[in-house]
């Protein structure tokens, strides 16, 4: 019986032993755990930068590979690839480090056709060129003595094809002694708009319709010829809709859509500003 007892006194002993020492153990273990967890992670993270450093510096996977423009209107064309030959020395240099404002500023100043250009970066080894230009608004016919040529220009003035005409777009005709310089704009931004809104103004006004434009850059006119076959003479350096109104008030003696006219001059101010001047042709 003092054995048994003895026995079971031992077992019970043992057993209130364990479960003792058991939580300090599951402490020990969980402590032991998280140092690992630990090195685990930081060890993840050395190496994740390591292999980001070498994918970024020494790897060829952010490299530019390819430059394309990206615009549906087919007139650029050609002006899509002139913008991708202009920075293709950025390819092989690294996309993330591409300073792409520096590049839309450099396209900008060397196309002044350019109204507006974006690059995109297409990771991870393309450039996107987005651009517009400015539109192309009329027909230039530059007259001299010795020979004429035809210009499309584009609403700031600048030459966008040679040799080319735009049926569909108004005709402006210039007379010079020497040809025009394309390399700079033809007409102002502020005369090609005072040109065009005179035309629109015109025929909307008067219902008749203008077949050509002729300007002149040193007394600054612009004569209007009328399907008619008559020419509006209007002074650039004032508002073309107060000319205009000078004519409507003539309409009740000057019958324009009738009368054999072949200018009819509305630059000249009189004391009322009310005055006109107009020839009857032969």
């Amino acid at each position: 019986l003092d054995r048994r007892k003895l026995k079971k006194y031992r077992k019970k002993r043992l057993s209130n032993r364990s479960k003792l020492k058991s939580p300090h153990r599951q402490k020990i273990k969980k402590k032991t755990f998280a140092k690992v967890k630990k090195l685990f992670i930081k060890a993840g993270i050395v190496v994740s930068i390591v292999l980001f450093t070498h994918l970024i510096f020494f790897s060829n996977y952010f490299t530019v590979k390819e430059i394309v423009s990206s615009n549906e209107n087919t007139i650029s064309e050609s002006l899509g690839k002139r913008l991708e030959a202009n920075i293709s020395k950025n390819l092989g240099n690294n996309i993330i480090f591409t300073d792409t404002n520096e590049l839309e500023n450099k396209l900008i100043q060397t196309f002044p056709e350019l109204e507006k250009v974006h690059i995109e970066k297409d990771y991870p080894s393309k450039l996107i060129i987005e651009f517009n230009e400015f539109p192309i608004v009329a027909n230039v016919v530059n007259e001299t003595e010795e020979i004429q040529k035809n210009y499309l220009i584009n609403s700031i003035g600048f030459v966008i094809n040679q040799d080319i005409e735009n049926a569909n777009l108004p005709y402006i005709k210039i007379k010079s002694e020497e040809p025009v310089n394309i390399d700079q704009p033809i007409l102002s931004a502020n005369h090609i708009r005072y040109i065009l809104e005179s035309k629109i103004y015109f025929e909307d006004k008067f219902g008749m319709l203008v077949n050509e434009i002729e300007y002149k850059p040193i007394p600054r006119e612009v004569h209007l010829l009328t399907e008619k076959g008559f020419y509006i003479w209007l002074d650039i350096q004032r508002p073309a809709d107060q000319q205009f109104k000078k004519l409507k008030k003539a309409l009740v003696k000057l019958d324009i859509h009738n009368e054999n006219l072949q200018y009819v001059d509305l630059r000249i101010a009189g004391t009322n500003g009310d005055k006109i001047i107009y020839k009857r042709a032969r």
